[in-house]
């Protein structure tokens, strides 16, 4: 404690993605997360689990051939975190366990989210979860709407819930398997919009959304929200 103490937000933002990587790196090796009679090394289980936290869309191993339900499971979880950010998702895990978050914690949360000051940090990390729950449920409502017919309803599900979270966080991976992504779908409306609708508003983020709901004019936005809109 006294060594966490004395590094700097910066550094222990660094140091936490690197431990969700390694985490998810030794879950994706593990037998439980692997289909029958798939070996997978560790070079590529490290490879995508950075590219899963990293969000950058990008496999060395087909995600649907190679992991079963629950490796599945730990790939949309890290992409969650990544996309949300490590200091976000421990922030929530915080406040859910009724504790309370230090100064420390608020220095880290304000390096994490680029943000000016301290003031309201607590509030503006449950709006961006609230935010991001409510985005990835649409999501997942309007994908179930177009999977459902193709697959049997708890698959259909899993994988609407998987691609809602790996759109809205711009991750690009797919368990639809076989390297296709969402080729059998390119004509499918619904899906599309769906995906470019969760792509769009995960990609602006939190800050130029609520901007862009509060003050409803763009001489009125910041240059940040000018920039990305731009």
């Amino acid at each position: 404690m006294p060594l966490i103490k004395k590094i700097s937000p910066g550094r222990l933002i660094v140091l936490g993605f690197a431990l969700v990587i390694i985490m998810g790196t030794i879950l994706l090796m593990l037998p439980i997360s692997l289909n029958e009679g798939v070996k997978i090394s560790f070079i590529d289980a490290l490879f995508t689990s950075t590219s899963a936290v990293c969000v950058t869309g990008l496999i060395a191993v087909d995600t649907a051939d190679t992991f079963n339900v629950f490796g599945r499971t730990v790939v949309a979880m890290l992409i969650q975190v990544g996309g949300l950010g490590v200091t976000s998702v421990g922030v929530g895990f915080i406040l859910l366990a009724g504790k309370k978050i230090s100064i420390k914690g608020r220095k880290i949360i304000k390096e994490a989210m680029n943000l000016e000051s301290m003031k309201g940090l607590v509030k503006i990390v449950k709006a961006v979860l609230l935010m991001t729950l409510l985005f990835e449920l649409v999501g997942v409502i309007l994908s179930y709407i177009v999977f459902s017919q193709d697959y049997e309803p708890l698959k259909a599900l899993g994988i609407s819930v998987f691609h809602s979270i790996a759109a809205f966080n711009n991750s690009g991976f797919d368990i639809l398997g076989g390297l296709q992504n969402l080729i059998p779908y390119q004509s499918n409306v619904l899906l599309n919009l769906t995906t470019c609708f969760l792509i769009i508003f995960g990609g602006l983020g939190f800050l130029v959304i609520k901007e862009i709901f509060e003050k409803k004019s763009f001489k009125k936005f910041c240059l940040h929200t000018k920039i990305v809109l731009l």
